[in-house]
């Protein structure tokens, strides 16, 4: 099995540097190695290792909406993996206001999870806003959710309830805020396709 695993990795690491993107690497993390790209994020790696499902459990959010199965049933679903004193998590909000913007609909939710207390993340929200509905969870819950240790995380869902888009910690740069908002925007687009 372990070899599948390592044979698996390698033809997708092969494929993804042919038609992933321009910057490719590997991330490592719990034993498993994760492609990275700037066009795809880990999603095809990501999927290989824990399927193509991410079983959000029920929550209420900061506002005490209630998301159930029942709610995200049928809508393409952006989940944003964040804490307060994530640096990189903090720079990418704007970016991710930007989207929820632009999509923002009956069929689309945008759910920020977040292991702060409550009092902080309100605090934090007084001064920057996140127009995500963010809920709270241990640490412990969100990264057994997730499978992987990075922050920031984000998945997107599409109305099948598959993902369809899974990224970590986009990389510094110049222009770095246009670019991952041009490719979350791309990504949203095909998940909504879907």
């Amino acid at each position: 099995m372990k070899i599948f695993g390592i044979l698996l990795f390698s033809l997708l690491l092969a494929q993804g540097s042919k038609a992933q993107g321009r910057k490719q690497r590997v991330i490592s993390d719990n034993k498993k190695q994760y492609a990275f790209s700037d066009t795809a994020g880990i999603t095809a790696s990501y999927i290989a290792y824990h399927g193509d499902r991410f079983p959000l459990p029920d929550l209420t959010t900061l506002d005490s909406l209630s998301i159930t199965q029942t709610y995200l049933k049928g809508k393409t679903v952006f989940i944003n993996c964040w804490f307060v004193a994530c640096q990189p998590c903090i720079a990418e909000i704007p970016v991710l206001n930007e989207l929820e913007k632009k999509y923002r609909s009956d069929s689309t939710a945008f759910i920020a999870l977040t292991f702060d207390k409550e009092d902080r993340i309100k605090s934090f929200l007084s001064k920057k806003p996140f127009l995500f509905q963010i809920a709270r969870m241990p640490q412990a819950n969100i990264d057994s959710l997730k499978k992987i240790s990075f922050y920031p995380f984000s998945v997107i869902v599409n109305r099948q309830g598959n993902l369809s888009f899974v990224l970590i910690s986009w990389p510094g740069g110049k222009d770095s805020g246009n670019e991952l908002l041009t490719l979350l925007d791309q990504q949203f687009k095909k998940a909504l396709a879907q």
